[in-house]
């Protein structure tokens, strides 16, 4: 029986060292040759780093983007809009975080024009509303703000987002434009396309 201190002396084997020598171990055997044994490793190792990436960041690689907020088509195959300049909502920048916006107000926030405006509230009774714009050199709107006087007491009677950015690029009769928008808006709500007027 070999001493401990003959046994300290044999240099440590290298990872490499190791691998070939259970390569030539295993292929020894009938049926297993290196080729095969190599093939096996490289399947085993996919798989594990396949499960590792899975256990430390579960998710969804193909996903189609599919939201309430979304065309029902999803983000990925239909994206929503992009608005083409910052935008700002009674003061809350919409530019910023557009995923928090539904596709129908993206496509009439794309729209609006600087402005002062008649809006409908949902008890029938007239808002004004102001939208006020930054232009660069060349006359393009670079900032819209979209700004109204609210109370919170009166804070229920501002009609959805879409109903009243609706209202505003259909102006000329204010409550044609409001029961026009109501209906889209219950139809989005709801499940469908909105009808065009």
């Amino acid at each position: 029986m070999a001493r401990k201190d003959e046994m300290d002396e044999k240099p440590a084997l290298s990872v490499d060292d190791k691998f070939e020598l259970l390569i030539a171990a295993l292929s020894t055997n009938k049926g297993i040759t290196k080729e095969d044994l190599s093939e096996i490793l490289s399947g085993t190792a996919l798989l594990s780093a396949d499960a590792m990436k899975k256990s430390l960041k579960p998710e969804n690689e193909a996903h189609p983007g599919k939201s309430c907020f979304a065309y029902a088509e999803g983000d990925v195959e239909k994206p929503r809009p992009a608005l083409p300049f910052e935008f700002f909502y009674n003061a809350y920048p919409w530019h910023k975080f557009p995923e928090t916006q539904h596709w129908r107000e993206l496509e009439l926030a794309c729209q609006v024009q600087p402005g002062a405006y008649t809006v409908i509230r949902r008890d029938g009774t007239p808002m004004p509303v102001e939208v006020k714009g930054d232009r660069d050199v060349t006359g393009k709107i670079t900032s819209l703000r979209v700004e109204f006087v609210v109370s919170r007491d009166e804070k229920a009677l501002i009609p959805p987002q879409s109903v009243l950015l609706y209202q505003l690029l259909h102006n000329d009769n204010p409550r044609k434009a409001f029961v026009e928008a109501m209906t889209e808006y219950f139809q989005v709500v709801m499940g469908g396309e909105p009808v065009a007027v």
